[in-house]
């Protein structure tokens, strides 16, 4: 395990105001008939997209690689495991859950370009990538996440009460995972790499204080001299995402909200400074936040708006217009974007079409458009 790691490292409703513009019809890539199917992710070259899958009859949680021909036609899927009898054995015969996909960032780098989360024989979680567990802790490992660079993994650890950050150097002693969050009081979680930098963004939680902040390592070699904060806000800052240059960084926050399980949109320079609110009542996903557009000039997100069924919505980074994406589907979720290009493949999870009575099982569609595609809303005016 270690030599092979180190080696390969190196019908569509438009609304007023709106036109269609070249929006794709909806196609759906994944559904179950009695399962969740969610948290959609592209693989590095856009040809594949990795799927969550959850049985709440069964209590299973599967994940799946969808593969995927022109215009988002799907040509076959299969299951991603860790191949552990012993695991098995040890639940009863019952199938290891295999959660938390993270795509490495090539399809070059290992002979299977990802890593998860699974119950190992040890019962707890760790880390599998490469045909061989590469985390072996008493507590739970999850949420991992690659660098850019492909010479981090970076995941959750619950190794003590609390939660950290530890950060696995594929050029270094990869037995040897080093702490990248230090705080003795508070729990760090969902950590994410800038796309420029080995930068490390992170959410944690303080015992004691109510929210979440969001913070970022500089150097994950010495964390004690290059962390710092990137908010302190009261209440909740969670699901941060980068933008493209790696200099900004969007957010959902229920700052000054009455109703604190309500969250808007922001959007903060890395740096701490010039935070400005883009956009209120925000669907807050499970996993994944915000999405930027590759000019790093437009949002989407979705919004929490019941009538129109939850719609994926845009909105400009300096906040001077907006708008709607008609998917032609209802209660939305889970954004994920790959640029082909000047076409954008937007993945994301629905309860359908607009229209269909039954919405009890998410699936995960797939829509194609360009950035010229998106129509900025026209706001009606008193006469």
């Amino acid at each position: 395990m270690k030599k092979s790691l180190i080696a390969s490292v190196f019908f569509v409703c438009i609304l007023p105001g709106q036109s269609l513009g070249e929006i794709s019809t909806p196609v759906r890539v994944a559904d179950r008939p009695a399962a969740h199917c969610h948290t959609p992710k592209w693989s590095p070259d856009g040809q594949q997209l990795a799927v969550g899958v959850y049985n709440p009859s069964r209590d299973t949680r599967e994940s799946w690689i969808v593969e995927l021909g022109p215009r988002g036609r799907k040509l076959g899927e299969k299951e991603v495991t860790a191949g552990s009898s012993r695991a098995s054995r040890l639940l009863g015969g019952k199938k290891p859950p295999v959660v938390e996909f993270a795509w490495a960032p090539s399809m070059q780098i290992l002979n299977r370009p990802y890593v998860f989360s699974s119950r190992s024989p040890r019962k707890n979680f760790d880390l599998f990538a490469d045909g061989a567990w590469i985390t072996k802790n008493l507590g739970n490992d999850g949420q991992p996440c690659w660098s850019a660079d492909g010479r981090f993994i970076a995941y959750a650890s619950q190794q003590a009460d609390s939660g950290d950050i530890f950060v696995i150097d594929l050029q270094g002693d990869i037995d040897a995972p080093k702490q990248a969050t230090l705080w003795p009081n508070a729990t760090e979680v969902r950590p994410k790499w800038s796309p420029t930098k080995n930068f490390l963004m992170f959410s944690r939680a303080q015992r004691g204080t109510k929210g979440q902040d969001i913070g970022i390592v500089m150097d994950v070699l010495r964390p004690l001299d290059s962390t710092r904060m990137v908010t302190n806000w009261d209440g909740d800052e969670v699901r941060p995402s980068w933008s493209p240059d790696g200099v900004r960084i969007a957010f959902y926050a229920n700052r000054g909200k009455e109703n604190q399980k309500h969250f808007d949109l922001f959007v903060i320079g890395a740096n701490g400074q010039n935070a400005k609110k883009l956009a209120s009542d925000v669907i807050v996903s499970d996993t994944s936040g915000p999405v930027w557009l590759p000019d790093g000039k437009t949002i989407m997100y979705v919004s929490r708006d019941y009538e129109r069924n939850n719609p994926i919505r845009w909105v400009r980074a300096d906040g001077s217009e907006g708008g709607i994406l008609p998917t032609g589907t209802q209660i939305n979720s889970d954004l994920a974007l790959f640029a082909e290009g000047p076409r954008l493949k937007l993945a994301f999870r629905a309860l359908g079409l607009k229209g269909e009575v039954e919405k009890t099982w998410q699936r995960i569609y797939l829509v194609t458009f360009e950035a010229q595609d998106l129509i900025p809303e026209v706001k009606n005016e008193a006469p």
